[in-house]
């Protein structure tokens, strides 16, 4: 493990493997240390895997501003770091937001990208639900005080329907905020009429049984990217990655080599 000053904050990140870079991006509110213990050796296999912790989360210090930009900046500035030119980046759920925006704002960054069970837009419903799971951290569960939240879409497990989400650490409570606040703000401000500018090898996977974002928003991006493959997967739930292993590394391995990546 190491540590960065990077755009004036201490990011931490973890380096193993060699080859074709491949850098892991965390969903909403979390860090490295879970990709790190049950995913990391198998990756490192494979690539010069790069695990690392957002600005404001896991082992990352803390910073005075939090924004979609500004994550997607502070990657660039860790690709700098570390001298990769090019690289696969393979963002789960929030993860997929922000390399969204860093494949918009970086294209020339991109080797390929991993969309995993996200979305560049989201409805009204899904919106307060995201924008709600900030505020739970922010507030406690007085903020859903008298709330029902409408589902997003069948299935959808809201934030009133399970409030005793896990608890965010209080140095961790502001970057969580932006984040949600970011993925509830893809409603008045989508990235969906943008997607047609990533050109790069995009590999978009969706779990049939996800109950946190549903496929609907894979199915969208899958539309708008011109060099874009979908999978669906049947029975799996969200983070296609760590939910179906046995699918989706031979699925991504070929989907590499398929597109002259790897």
């Amino acid at each position: 493990m190491a540590e960065a000053e990077l755009n004036g904050v201490t990011i931490h990140y973890v380096e193993e493997g060699a080859g074709l870079p491949y850098v892991f991006v965390n969903g909403l509110g979390g860090n490295s240390a879970g990709f790190v213990a049950e995913e990391m050796s198998w990756y490192a296999e494979q690539f010069r895997t790069v695990a690392w912790d957002q600005r404001g989360l896991g082992k990352s210090g803390p910073a005075s501003k939090y924004s979609l930009p500004v994550y997607a900046a502070d990657l660039a500035a860790l690709l700098d770091h570390l001298e990769i030119e090019r690289a696969v980046i393979h963002g789960v759920s929030w993860g997929g937001v922000l390399t969204q925006r860093f494949a918009l704002d970086h294209p020339d960054r991109c080797a390929a990208i991993v969309l995993d069970s996200t979305s560049s837009e989201v409805n009204v419903g899904a919106s307060e639900n995201w924008y709600a799971r900030g505020e739970l951290a922010r507030l406690g569960p007085e903020a859903l005080a008298g709330r029902e939240l409408a589902p997003a879409f069948a299935g959808h497990a809201t934030v009133s329907s399970a409030p005793s989400a896990r608890a965010v650490a209080p140095a961790h409570v502001d970057s969580y905020v932006a984040q949600a606040r970011a993925t509830a703000s893809l409603r008045e401000h989508p990235m969906t009429p943008y997607l047609a500018a990533i050109a790069c090898p995009t590999l978009i996977v969706a779990g049939g049984a996800d109950t946190v974002a549903g496929a609907g928003g894979s199915v969208v991006m899958s539309r708008q990217m011109p060099d874009a493959r979908l999978e669906v997967m049947d029975g799996v739930g969200h983070g296609v990655y760590r939910e179906a292993r046995e699918q989706f590394r031979p699925l991504l391995l070929s989907f590499l080599a398929d597109s002259g990546v790897a």
